[in-house]
């Protein structure tokens, strides 16, 4: 097979949000995934690590630039406005780094950009871009603008109706199977396009994940059947893409890579830690949410899923000083948040059984996990949820610990990728995955070294 990245002519790639390796190989082993199984297998699947916090806008656009949060300005589902107390959702105007179709684009290569999150508002770039999570309005995410009649006579859909399943997880469900169904026909036909360079994403398998994950391991849970039938869905949309694929794959002139954006877990607890900031005395508010007010004497406050910011004159009432006073500050709560403990109660032989454990498995220093011309707007803190344990804001919850509708909850390591021809360096953090890319279509990444 042809590995020299010249003489590939196309990039086919294929994202997975939210599967980690773990689970691929726990469906590909189970028959629900043949046909991924056998993917993983002939190119060697690895693992990846992603970049905190684990969550969709942040790992996509890491994935997708090369760079972290610092270099392309992305933190998490939301940013903080500028000298004020609300929060702006993040979009694609956010992003501060050339991501892989913009260099196509340079370069003269055409690039079909399918259901990316974080492309909202789309690219004008040299080929097509219909707009993933969060998509508010089809008819602005989506270009260019004369193919959205072709995908409202589809029915197409950028998301399921997510708040169905705070009630009904087998409505949401059968939902999800539905937008995915016309999701994956429009892959279909954007992939028998010539374009250089094909993305997709199927964010619909996060969303099982999330409401439904023990369904995945469990094979008599009610909603198994529903919860493993999007996986098949997705498996039957691969070996169709191998299919009409396959032999250009094999030859070396298309290049295929399949990846996901972080792994999951299940869920002991969720901790909300802007109650527990003010349970330390760190937040201080009056009023209650959504009117709530926070007070000159706060010294910190949280952001999902495990951003903290020290109320610094980034915000109109700080009083935090830059320099020692913040530093002592972080160092402070950083090893207070880090010793916090959670009475986990477990069916035992005899019995019920208590055991204490660490819901935060650490918390790291902006500073030391970002670099880049963005470190200014990072959080001074970011705190890792050890495995079972999902990190929140939580500033409407009544405790620090409580469970939702969710079951499913992100991990930062372990997410699924593989690449054919079949690489001879596995990064092991998924930023190199963009190398990976520009290698196989001859692009210059801009990045350093």
């Amino acid at each position: 097979m042809p590995t020299n990245p010249h003489e590939i002519s196309r990039l086919i790639f294929l994202g997975l949000d939210g599967v980690g390796l773990d689970l691929a190989s726990h469906l590909a082993g189970r028959g629900i995934m043949p046909r991924l199984g056998w993917l993983m297998e002939r190119a060697g699947a690895w693992s990846t690590a992603s970049p905190l916090p684990e969550v969709s806008p942040v790992c996509w656009t890491s994935m997708f630039s090369g760079l972290g949060p610092g270099g392309h300005g992305v933190f998490g589902f939301a940013e903080p406005r500028e000298h004020a107390y609300g929060i702006v959702p993040a979009d694609s105007s956010m992003v501060r780094a050339p991501r892989l179709w913009d260099l196509a684009s340079a370069a003269g290569l055409t690039s079909t950009v399918l259901n990316v999150p974080l492309t909202y508002p789309p690219t004008p770039i040299q080929g097509s871009m219909v707009s993933g999570f969060v998509c508010p309005d089809l008819a602005g995410g989506v270009h260019p603008p004369g193919l959205l009649p072709r995908l409202q006579a589809m029915g197409y859909r950028p998301e399921a109706e997510l708040e169905t399943g705070r009630e009904d997880p087998a409505a949401l469900l059968a939902d999800v199977a539905r937008a995915l169904a016309v999701r994956l026909e429009l892959f279909g036909q954007m992939l028998a396009q010539d374009h250089h360079l094909f993305v997709g994403v199927v964010s619909d398998t996060d969303r099982v994940n999330h409401f439904a994950w023990p369904a995945l391991w469990e094979p008599e849970h009610p909603l198994a059947p529903a919860a493993l039938g999007v996986y098949q869905q997705v498996d039957a949309f691969i070996g169709a893409l191998l299919e009409r694929h396959g032999e250009d794959i094999e030859r070396g002139g298309t290049a295929l890579m399949i990846a996901a954006d972080h792994s999951f877990g299940p869920i002991v607890s969720e901790v909300y830690l802007n109650q527990w900031l003010k349970q330390e005395g760190y937040l201080l508010v009056e009023g209650e949410p959504p009117g709530e007010r926070i007070l000159p004497a706060t010294r910190a406050l949280a952001l999902d899923p495990g951003r903290i910011y020290l109320h610094t004159d980034r915000f109109p009432g700080g009083t935090v000083s830059p320099g020692p006073e913040a530093e002592a500050l972080a160092a402070e709560i950083a090893a207070k948040l880090s010793a916090l403990s959670f009475s986990r109660v477990a069916q035992g032989a005899d019995g019920p059984e208590i055991s204490l454990e660490r819901p935060v498995a650490r918390v790291h220093q902006g500073r030391d996990i970002y670099q880049g011309p963005c470190l200014p707007a990072a959080p001074e803190l970011v705190a890792e949820a050890a495995p079972g344990y999902s990190l929140r804001g939580g500033l409407d919850r009544a405790g620090v610990f409580g469970l939702s509708h969710l079951s499913g909850t992100h991990r930062p390591r372990g997410a699924l990728a593989l690449m054919l021809p079949e690489p001879e360096g596995k990064p092991e953090h998924m930023q190199g995955l963009f190398g990976l890319m520009t290698e196989s279509l001859g692009l210059k990444s801009g990045l350093p070294g």
